[in-house]
């Protein structure tokens, strides 16, 4: 199994999807409401196509470091 089919598997969207309803967690526990929204879709996105997932997450924490 290659890099490519690892993320492409169920598994790791599923994965995905649950540590970012964590830290969708994390963000709503810290007070930040838009980011733990961000967070909660793109786990949706993981969840469903998980790559898609890894780049929402990434441009989510890209615009972390810009506020």
């Amino acid at each position: 199994m290659g890099l490519a089919n690892a993320f492409k598997s169920k598994q790791a969207g599923q994965i995905s999807a649950i540590s970012m309803l964590v830290e969708a967690g994390l963000a709503l526990y810290r007070g930040e409401k838009k980011i733990a929204a961000l967070l909660l879709g793109a786990a949706a996105l993981s969840y469903r196509w998980s790559i898609v997932g890894i780049v929402a997450e990434a441009l989510i924490r890209v615009y972390q470091r810009l506020r």
